[in-house]
């Protein structure tokens, strides 16, 4: 079994980042989170130093050094393996979807439309454990995963 493939890593800020050619990482069902009422895609684009994989690996570099672990590896590492819960972000149309990776850290999840069409953009992913007290609003699940990329090798 191989490892999964991720392209482009550079170019256009809105281009998308692939996992075995599928621009959807995961599709999140209608109701999985208040008030979602359609499924909504997880995608992530290649970004700028404010978004996207540019900016997790700017702004994050250093903590994947020590996780030895490359961006994209880990994200669908998490998103095809393991759960987690949702939490609403500070910012209108923000989601945080709280992963536990070893360390803990937020997937920030950003409402965004691509010809009218909805998604969550993968914004940013940082070390952070969730407050005391913060509620979750939905669940997610690896079944969720987009069916026709391959498993990581490594697991979480």
């Amino acid at each position: 079994m191989s490892q999964p493939f991720f392209s482009p890593m550079t170019g256009h800020p809105n281009v998308y980042v692939t996992v075995d050619g599928h621009i959807d990482w995961a599709t999140l069902p209608a109701y999985t989170i208040k008030g979602q009422k359609r499924d909504m895609p997880i995608r992530l684009r290649v970004g700028d130093n404010e978004f996207g994989l540019t900016h997790i690996l700017l702004r994050h570099g250093k903590w994947f050094e020590k996780l030895r672990r490359e961006p994209c590896e880990l994200i669908w590492a998490k998103l095809s393996t393991g759960g987690g819960s949702f939490y609403k972000g500070n910012k209108k149309f923000k989601t945080n979807l709280y992963v536990r990776l070893a360390p803990e850290c937020f997937l920030v999840l950003e409402y965004q439309l691509d010809n009218n069409k909805p998604f969550y953009s993968i914004v940013s992913l940082y070390h952070k454990s969730p407050k005391s007290g913060e509620e979750s609003i939905g669940s997610y699940q690896s079944k969720f995963a987009n069916p026709g990329a391959r498993k990581p090798l490594r697991k979480i």
